[in-house]
């Protein structure tokens, strides 16, 4: 039987690996970020001024099957700080108008 020789990972790939692995997880968290902030101004705009806890499940692309019109659909949940409930619900945004489905328990 033959040893098979297993080589070391070069010093200067493992550095450019960590690196990237560092970048990726920046990049992730400043776009978290800046949805998140997003959501807490159009919801601030929306009538909803003194919230908390925002998080944003889901963005997705969609269009309307007659109109063929596209827009962002945000799915969210929140805490609405002055009726002390828990709402969850959509947002739709269109060429910077937004229309809320939120329900508030």
């Amino acid at each position: 039987m033959s040893e098979t020789e297993v080589r070391k990972i070069p010093k200067k790939t493992v550095i450019i690996i960590g690196v990237l692995i560092i970048l990726a997880i920046v990049g992730y968290l400043l776009i978290t970020l800046s949805r998140d902030a997003k959501i807490k101004e159009v919801l601030n705009s929306l009538g909803y001024t003194n919230i908390s806890k925002v998080v944003v499940y889901n963005v997705s692309q969609v269009e309307d099957k007659n109109t063929r019109v596209q827009s962002k659909l945000f799915k969210l949940s929140f805490n609405n700080d002055e009726t002390k409930q828990e709402c969850f619900g959509l947002i739709n945004e269109h060429n910077g108008k937004f229309k809320k489905e939120i329900e508030c328990k």
